[in-house]
């Protein structure tokens, strides 16, 4: 099988937009109210991330599955690189590497159904 890099880079730049607003507002929340969003946000980033493998399977129908998965990890290790950059500037501890293989796996399991949702046939279609 062949990846097409161009449907696998259009679904990682949707979902890093995506991920980056529910990081940046989850930051804001807990440094203005001192309360944690991050449940919530957590499952827009999800979304965010199953919405890119959605754009890379509409793109390449033939793998959807595939090139959703490889659309969310790629943003995702491009969130983590950036992430941990930052946080190794300002001194904070750096994410546990098992906590990092966690959400790489949720991170491909969004953007394998969101692969299939962009294939899907819609309802009552035949």
């Amino acid at each position: 099988m062949k990846v097409d890099r161009g449907a696998v880079l259009e679904g990682a730049r949707l979902a890093v937009l995506v991920a980056a607003a529910a990081i940046a507002i989850a930051q804001a929340v807990v440094s203005l109210t001192d309360r944690d969003a991050n449940l919530a946000l957590y499952l827009v980033l999800l979304v965010g991330l199953g919405a890119g493998g959605r754009a890379a399977a509409r793109r390449q129908p033939l793998s959807p599955l595939t090139h959703g998965a490889l659309a969310a990890l790629a943003a995702y290790v491009a969130l983590i690189v950036v992430i941990t950059a930052i946080r190794l500037a300002l001194g904070r501890e750096v994410a546990d590497p098992v906590s990092l293989v966690f959400n790489g796996l949720m991170s491909a399991s969004a953007g394998i159904f969101g692969g299939y949702l962009g294939v899907r046939p819609p309802r009552g279609a035949t």
